[in-house]
């Protein structure tokens, strides 16, 4: 579990730092294009990608199993809805065919997250 969590600390990291720094260049490769609005929701999704590191650390040290498993649930949902979303934003074609990658992030995370959640 902590062998996940650091994974997952390490990839939402990167992704919140980008978000929140250099949306418009974080965005670019995958042919999404930014205007000054989307720009802000970026940031505002790369604050909140921002906490899941340290959610994550927290986790990572702590010896309270309900604690792990809260973050365990939490961030199951979020790979979930997410992976849905993303889905949806690459058949519709607001992506190229690099979004099939950051797809497949969400659902390796999505999975793995899931083996925690159904693990007795």
């Amino acid at each position: 579990m902590d062998t996940l969590f650091l994974v997952a600390l390490i990839v939402e990291a990167l992704f919140g730092i980008g978000f929140l720094i250099v949306p418009g260049p974080m965005l670019g490769p995958f042919g999404v294009t930014l205007n000054a609005t989307a720009t802000t929701f970026a940031r505002l999704f790369g604050s909140a990608l921002i906490s899941f590191p340290f959610l994550l650390w927290f986790a990572r040290k702590s010896d309270k199993p309900e604690f792990k498993k809260g973050v365990i649930y939490s961030l199951f949902a979020f790979y979930l809805l997410s992976t849905i979303i993303l889905v949806i934003t690459q058949l519709a074609g607001l992506m190229n065919g690099l979004g099939w990658i950051v797809i497949g992030i969400h659902v390796i995370l999505l999975v793995w997250f899931g083996y925690f959640v159904i693990k007795k």
